[in-house]
């Protein structure tokens, strides 16, 4: 019997993990003890960030000004590169999403729209700053033959738990507020991020490291040639995607009336639909490589913005949901191992951390040029009728771009 009830959760790892070594797996079961705390920590918090503002009084530029904020920390991701010659990538990503995650508990202090997004700045700033030592992370933890089913597998895990506790934190936030809510995501996301810390390299997984270095950075824009193409792949989409952004709020709260329950079930359908999609993408990662799995992912992205054009009932942005919900996946897991796999050998913190620069100085400028367009006369329907030409224009161009011959 002993042996019965010991073979159960060795079959479902079985299932879900799948036959890798052991110090694969080991890295995997970390990472999804980690991602069941973050899981928590997002939708008690991000989840519902935009809508919180705007329950407070946020103007439409106060909520271009947090998607702004988001991308503060990859705008200097760049800076973390000298911290890196210094430190463990693993020691420097734990502290700095430490920080960021723990500063969530004074939104339990104040209402009051200019905290929320002071609090918002600092936090997105320390979880993106990492993000260069997040991919050599990633190269060193996973082998390339395992590195897409692993990913997808941790995310697997963290979108189940999402999908389970969004609706319950919308009903939370109806009846009691947000200040409850975020004192516990600081908790869960400390927790999360200190279990990550124990994840541990494999022996020959990735090639040994240059130290990163700043004045490298411009050399690699100015030479490789298929890299600046990406970035500039990545710019035009990023501009059409994210200057739609703080129109969704506006029209889910202004337009629709929607309360926070609704957007709660909106938001269950997305990681549904999240979920669904990391049992795919590692499988197509491995399969046909990461700018396949982008340029699908941004096929998908072009349908999001083009479903706000024509809501007019809650249900009319299921498509927008269900979209964002697939893409959303296959889109971090295709420029996390793109970086990886453009890279030159030795190089991926640099490379990385240009990709990462470029996602921040547009997703900071672009909240701004939507928000510049609306105050200018222009309608709600051109912003983001520009915002699906854009990203089309992306998926487009993305197709020019090859991946090298030995991949990282």
């Amino acid at each position: 019997m002993h042996l019965f009830f010991r073979s159960i959760p060795q079959w479902f790892e079985r299932r879900l993990i799948g036959a890798y070594p052991e110090n694969v797996r080991a890295n995997i079961r970390i990472e999804l003890l980690a991602s069941f705390w973050y899981g928590l920590f997002f939708a008690a918090s991000l989840t519902f960030f935009p809508v919180i503002l705007r329950r407070l009084g946020a103007t439409p530029f106060e909520l271009a000004l947090y998607v702004v904020f988001s991308y503060i920390g990859q705008t200097l991701s760049p800076l973390s590169l000298m911290l890196l010659r210094r430190m463990a990538p693993i020691r420097f990503s734990v502290i700095a999403w430490s920080f960021g995650r723990g500063v969530l508990v004074f939104g339990a202090l104040s209402s009051n729209t200019p905290w929320l997004l002071a609090l918002a700045a600092l936090f997105w700033i320390a979880e993106a700053l990492p993000s260069p030592a997040y991919a050599r992370i990633m190269q060193q933890i996973y082998p390339p033959r395992y590195r897409g089913r692993a990913m997808s597998t941790v995310r697997i895990g963290v979108a189940i738990v999402v999908l389970i506790a969004t609706p319950i934190a919308g009903w939370a936030l109806d009846q009691a507020g947000h200040p409850p809510l975020f004192a516990l995501a600081a908790i869960f996301g400390v927790v999360s991020s200190l279990i990550f810390s124990r994840v541990r390299p494999i022996d020959g997984a990735a090639e040994p490291e240059s130290p990163p270095a700043l004045r490298a950075l411009l050399p690699i824009v100015r030479h490789d040639r298929r890299f600046a193409l990406y970035l500039l792949v990545l710019t035009i989409y990023g501009f059409g995607a994210v200057m739609a952004l703080p129109l969704y709020p506006v029209v889910q709260v202004t337009k629709l009336q929607l309360s926070y329950t609704t957007i709660g079930y909106l938001n269950l359908v997305q990681s549904l639909c999240w979920l669904a999609g990391f049992f795919v993408w590692g499988r197509l990662l491995d399969r046909y490589g990461p700018l396949w799995v982008l340029r699908l992912s941004i096929l998908l992205a072009a349908f999001v913005p083009l479903t706000y054009i024509w809501a007019g009932h809650a249900w009319m942005l299921l498509p927008a949901f269900i979209c964002q919900g697939l893409m959303q996946g296959g889109f971090e897991l295709g420029i996390t191992t793109g970086a990886i796999d453009l890279a030159k050998r030795g190089h991926v913190m640099e490379y990385t951390a240009l990709q990462t620069a470029t996602i921040g100085v547009r997703g900071m400028l672009a909240p701004l040029m939507g928000a510049a367009l609306l105050g200018a006369g222009a309608s709600e329907t051109l912003v983001l009728g520009l915002a699906v030409g854009l990203v089309a224009g992306s998926w487009v161009l993305l197709g020019a771009v090859r991946l090298p011959q030995n991949p990282s």
